[in-house]
């Protein structure tokens, strides 16, 4: 079963390879500093952390699987009007929001350590207030406008996800589940439809397919009946993801390779990974700050810390370091969350404001 914890776990691999992909997809980003890739080849490390985009589709699934867990939970016994299924979009919007707009205002706090809003929206006054509310609220990627921090593109895709999932619900009960699958990313294949939105589709449509379809348990199901089910299942698994990953080096399929990738970590998780203790407690645990560590860790290596995450000398300790620093920074924010019932305020806002936007 794909349950909180194991997702907790693949969102801590996600952030992980995030933090990888971003200290090292490119070799601009070191280029003041001295560091040693040993045993490995400068070139081959830059190889492994273009790979490691393949993090978003693992985001992007989860998000498909865990709204669409989250709708048949609420209306699990009757079909959902659309003024609740706005609610229910209304609830998920505002609680990304709820995390992003604490970043967003510490970010802001933090501009004498690098990064002002000057810097990112230029000087221009009217020009600075449209981008800052555009950025405030998620928008700039959608926009194509400038931003505080490049890497919050994903919140705009993320807000589409909300938006998408429970109408991509709807077309799996008239459709079916492969129909739609399968008609979406022929649609995109025809049109030619290539961006980060459009790339992002299958591992959406997948997650919550999975959920819809019940995946996870049938595979489980399958597996028992047979003799030595598990073990060809984990194998079989095994060599289908190295497969992905050797087609994901290559080829774009839109986003089909990095969505296939994400459903197999998802069920080595179930079936091996989540049961090795010691991996599972640190994933699970990065995964519960992911979401921060997500938010932050962009302007702790690119502005604010460059020295101090660069200047390790060592590949390992500069990827160390830099989830280090993250995950204390989000420890931090959690605690001054708590301390000032940051939480607790913002749900009751959002409960007004929701009211106001859908009952006037």
């Amino acid at each position: 079963m794909f349950r909180k914890r194991e997702s907790e776990f693949c969102k801590g691999i996600g952030i992980a390879m995030m933090i990888f992909h971003h200290l090292f997809y490119k070799a601009e980003n070191y280029q003041d500093f001295v560091i040693s890739f040993a045993p490995f080849s400068e070139e081959r490390i830059n190889f492994y952390a273009l790979l490691c985009k393949v993090c978003v589709a693992i985001f992007v699934f989860i998000s498909g699987y865990g709204i669409t867990a989250s709708y048949y939970k609420k209306f699990a016994d009757w079909e959902p009007s659309v003024g609740e299924i706005k609610d229910f979009i209304w609830k998920r919007i505002w609680k990304l929001l709820t995390l992003y707009w604490f970043a967003f205002l510490l970010t802001c706090l933090c501009q004498p350590l690098g990064r002002t809003i000057t810097e990112a929206y230029g000087g221009e006054l009217k020009s600075k207030i449209v981008y800052f509310l555009l950025d405030f609220f998620g928008l700039s990627y959608l926009f194509g406008t400038p931003t505080l921090n490049p890497t919050w593109w994903y919140i705009s895709l993320a807000l589409l996800i909300i938006l998408a999932v429970p109408w991509i619900l709807k077309l799996f009960r008239k459709a079916g589940i492969l129909t739609t699958i399968c008609l979406s990313m022929g649609l995109l294949f025809l049109l030619n439809a290539s961006n980060a939105n459009t790339f992002y589709l299958f591992p959406v449509l997948l997650g919550a397919g999975c959920q819809e379809g019940r995946v996870f348990e049938r595979l489980d199901e399958f597996c028992k009946k047979k003799r030595w089910g598990k073990a060809i299942k984990i194998i079989s698994e095994t060599v289908l993801l190295l497969f992905m990953i050797s087609i994901r080096t290559n080829y774009n399929y839109f986003g089909i390779p990095d969505g296939i990738i994400a459903f197999l970590l998802a069920v080595l998780t179930v079936d091996v990974l989540i049961k090795i203790p010691f991996l599972s407690r640190g994933m699970c645990f990065l995964g519960k700050h992911s979401g921060n560590m997500f938010l932050i860790h962009n302007q702790i290596y690119s502005y604010y810390f460059v020295g101090l995450i660069y200047g390790c000398g060592n590949w390992i300790a500069c990827f160390v370091m830099l989830v280090g620093v993250s995950l204390v920074v989000s420890i931090g924010m959690e605690k001054i969350k708590e301390w000032t019932q940051y939480n607790r305020w913002m749900e009751r806002i959002g409960q007004k404001t929701g009211k106001t936007i859908f009952y006037i």
